[in-house]
């Protein structure tokens, strides 16, 4: 009898371990010497593309009320989103109903900027259907437009004129079916804080005419810079279906470490970025601009949660090239731009076929003591004129890993920086 149990126990012994080799490839034990077959899902919603939230806000906006007193908001995203919400609806109608631009000149830009309404600086050209996608309607009359300044006004029998700033600098105003009254009842909701625009004073008669000018700058801090490279990879490497634990990765001769997959192409450098190279075909764009902004804007969200910390992303431009859409992001905190050395904080490019690529420098920010000794924003700004004409101040935080830093003023002109690290 024993030695009919121990060809049985042999028996068993074998079966259970073949059962546990299978089960161990069926799940991750040997996905390092397998790679995964499941399709990548690099949509960060079933609905994405449908609603396209707003990816950025103004870096400055006013309100102008009736005589010339004047509500002014920067470097305070709680405040300036508070200030876009409660105009949105009134900028919708506006952009829904704009008729046919009329270009106009830039005494008239000014006078616009002196009457009772709303000036809302983006800082870079930003397409107009995109604004309108953001505020959930169509600009048909925008087709090809862009804008990086917009000014709601009064304008002929109760109505709204809507202004705006291209990319160039020529100025345009389409009248709307918007109401006056409307717009009055929102600027009565506040209050003068002493902002002005620098064509208002002529000690900053060299400065851009519509730099805004604050009397007082809100708290700033100091903060502290943490690299997510790794967080940011394994996230970007779930959604797109490629394995970090295989075999097939490889070291570039610069440091590069590199993730091939079905779906594309993972990186990571030697400086911290990550980066995602699609193959062709494998996320097909979505139709329009808004869309596509809004799909690289929900996937940021998505991978963020890993290693985020106090910062924002916000869009920061918007790029039609030989190449196809490329959009870059920035790091803000408390509304104030971070400048990395290394690029900016995001970039991605659409092609025609579909997503050509995304490249992430995944930093978390955390807030330090109360910034000091920065100069206000008026002497700022003189001093910036007085280096250029044209120019205006700006306000940033020049951030590298790891590094403890606080804001700076720096010298830029038609919304580029002049600022180098060598200076």
């Amino acid at each position: 009898m024993r030695r009919f149990k121990e060809p049985v126990k042999t028996v068993l012994i074998l079966l259970l371990a073949l059962s546990a080799v299978f089960l161990a490839w069926k799940g991750s034990l040997f996905t390092a010497f397998f790679p995964q077959k499941a399709p990548p899902s690099p949509a960060p919603t079933e609905d994405a593309g449908l609603v396209c939230s707003p990816a950025s806000l103004p870096v400055s906006a006013a309100v102008t009320l009736p005589g010339g007193l004047r509500f002014g908001v920067k470097y305070d995203s709680e405040q300036m989103g508070s200030l876009y919400e409660s105009f949105s609806a009134l900028l919708a109608e506006a952009l829904g109903s704009a008729g046919a631009p009329e270009k106009i000149g830039e005494a008239e830009w000014r006078d616009g900027l002196r009457q009772e309404g709303l000036w809302l600086d983006y800082g870079y050209p930003l397409p107009i259907a995109v604004l309108a996608a953001w505020v959930g309607v169509e600009a048909a009359w925008a087709e090809g437009r862009s804008a990086s300044a917009c000014l709601l006004v009064s304008g002929d029998a109760g109505s709204v004129f809507l202004c705006f700033r291209d990319g160039n600098g020529d100025c345009f105003r389409c009248a709307t079916s918007a109401s006056r009254a409307t717009l009055r009842g929102r600027v009565s909701e506040y209050r003068p804080n002493g902002a002005a625009f620098a064509f208002e004073s002529e000690k900053l008669g060299d400065c851009d005419p519509c730099f805004l000018v604050l009397e007082q700058l809100p708290e700033l801090y100091v903060w502290q810079s943490a690299s997510g490279q790794q967080a940011a990879a394994q996230a970007l490497g779930e959604r797109f279906g490629i394995n970090l634990g295989g075999q097939s990765r490889y070291t570039e001769a610069d440091g590069t470490l590199v993730y091939p997959g079905e779906s594309g192409v993972l990186r990571l450098t030697a400086e911290g970025a990550v980066a995602y190279s699609a193959a062709e075909g494998a996320v097909p764009a979505p139709e329009t601009a808004a869309e596509r902004i809004e799909w690289v804007r929900r996937l940021l969200e998505a991978v963020r949660v890993g290693w985020s910390g106090a910062e924002e992303l916000y869009l920061r431009s918007v790029e039609e090239t030989e190449d196809g859409l490329r959009l870059t992001w920035t790091y803000a905190l408390g509304g104030v731009a971070v400048e990395l050395a290394s690029g900016p904080a995001a970039s991605a490019l659409w092609r025609p076929s579909g997503l050509g690529e995304i490249v992430l420098r995944p930093l978390s920010f955390r807030q330090g003591e109360a910034a000091g000794g920065l100069l206000p924003e008026k002497q700022a700004a003189a001093v910036a004129g007085s280096l250029r004409a044209g120019s205006e101040a700006r306000l940033v935080l020049q951030a590298e890993d790891g590094a403890r830093f606080a804001p700076v003023w720096t010298v830029a002109v038609d919304g580029r920086s002049l600022w180098t690290r060598e200076d």
